[in-house]
């Protein structure tokens, strides 16, 4: 069994060309796909806001440790000794 599709919207907001309702709920939909076929979930406007706020976290970490990898690389690449000029 693995999860293909995870689908997180505003209620009844469909397409890119709308503005979304930040005052509706988010959506969630998430498929599973596993041997027998397929199952579609959708998940509780509660449910939705829990996975949304996971996601973010994620990212957020995410995107922390990637600053701070790219921020010690530069430290230890100008703790090295400059090249010698010819």
């Amino acid at each position: 069994m693995f999860i293909h599709t995870i689908r997180i919207a505003r209620e009844d907001y469909y397409s890119s060309y709308q503005t979304p309702d930040f005052s509706k709920p988010f959506q969630a939909t998430i498929e599973v796909y596993g041997q027998n076929g397929k199952v579609e979930l959708t998940l509780s406007p509660d449910l939705s806001r829990k996975v949304v706020e996971i996601i973010a976290e994620e990212v957020a970490a995410a995107g922390r440790a990637t600053a701070e990898a790219m921020t010690a690389e530069a430290l230890n690449v100008t703790a090295l000794p400059a090249p010698k000029r010819a």
